[in-house]
């Protein structure tokens, strides 16, 4: 059922999308000088505030790009491991991005003396090849809040099979996948609206339009200072290697059951990552990180009580591993 209330939202959205497409738009782009095109890179990177994950790309760089290779950058962002490549001494090293943030990352260069060594393409990597047809290092941070929602697989599998020689690195390339029962601390609840008790009025009646309501409604972006404890001891869900594996390897259907080791409300499942280069190099997007600013997704459920060693049991289904609006679940 079509929810009226996303309407206006969709067609903003469609409308930017056409803009942004639009050949005016395209031609003004290439066309307008640096100064005037510089985006800040301050109100959409704050994974540059993490200093384990700029740790972890730094050494996994330093380990495996090495001169005379050839490497790609994929959504290079505002440029941070397009940087820290250049100074590994590459043959020919791509920053490819389609959006304005290529600004911010060539206007850096420049003034870092490292513009001449690096080609910055504005254009979806999905439709550009190199020179050279093939690169040896694929380098790429397509992690959205839920993991998969930015492309992660069909983008880097596609990319792999294109272009990467035989034997070429992806960084960071193997995944642990977790999706772990969350208590919330009390003043980042958030309840269902049909569980709200106001004075005077009872929206508990909506509780029959929940199959109706927009997907978007039981989820929500949290960070980990939002966070009071995980339930259960983490265990990863799924694990898999993006330099072997194919979209169709990955299971679409998880049932999940684990004992309560800190009792507690449950208030959602929380989504997380740990992404790694090798056996000793690796970063987490994990609620239990002290100093963590990436958002992770919440799946909302309504909120109950578990007891120390109760088991918990649930359903995990996502039927476009890509698209969170898809995802079902549900607890027995």
């Amino acid at each position: 059922m079509v929810n009226l209330l996303d309407l206006p939202r969709q067609a903003l959205f469609d409308l930017q999308a056409r803009l942004r497409n639009h050949p005016v738009v395209n031609t003004l782009r290439h066309v307008l000088p640096d100064s005037l095109t510089l985006s800040s890179p301050a109100p959409h990177d704050p994974t540059l505030a993490d200093p384990e994950r700029v740790e972890a790309y730094r050494k996994a760089i330093g380990r495996y790009v090495r001169p005379g290779q050839v490497v790609m950058d994929v959504g290079t962002g505002t440029g941070l491991r397009t940087l820290l490549a250049a100074h590994r001494g590459p043959r020919r090293l791509y920053a490819v991005d389609p959006s304005r943030h290529l600004d911010t990352a060539r206007w850096v260069a420049r003034r870092h003396g490292l513009s001449d060594v690096i080609d910055f393409v504005r254009e979806d990597s999905r439709r550009f090849t190199p020179t050279e047809k093939k690169v040896d290092v694929l380098l790429h941070e397509q992690l959205g809040p839920a993991l998969f929602d930015a492309g992660l697989v069909s983008g880097l599998v596609g990319l792999r099979e294109r272009l990467l020689r035989p034997g070429g690195r992806i960084l960071p390339h193997r995944f642990e996948l977790f999706v772990e029962p969350v208590q919330l601390r009390d003043e980042a609840c958030l309840p269902f609206i049909w569980s709200q008790r106001l004075p005077s009025v009872d929206f508990s009646c909506l509780q029959t339009l929940r199959e109706a309501m927009s997907p978007s409604y039981f989820t929500r972006l949290i960070r980990s200072y939002e966070v009071s404890h995980l339930l259960c001891e983490p265990e990863p869900v799924l694990r898999f290697d993006l330099e072997t594996v194919k979209p169709g390897d990955l299971p679409r259907v998880f049932r999940i059951t684990r004992t309560v080791r800190h009792e507690g409300r449950l208030d959602g499942l929380c989504v997380f990552y740990r992404a790694a280069f090798d056996e000793d190099t690796s970063f987490a997007s994990s609620p239990l990180r002290a100093h963590n600013p990436a958002p992770m997704m919440l799946l909302r459920v309504d909120s109950r009580a578990f007891s120390l060693h109760q088991e918990l049991s649930f359903e995990l289904e996502w039927p476009e591993l890509e698209d969170v609006a898809t995802w079902r679940w549900h607890f027995d």
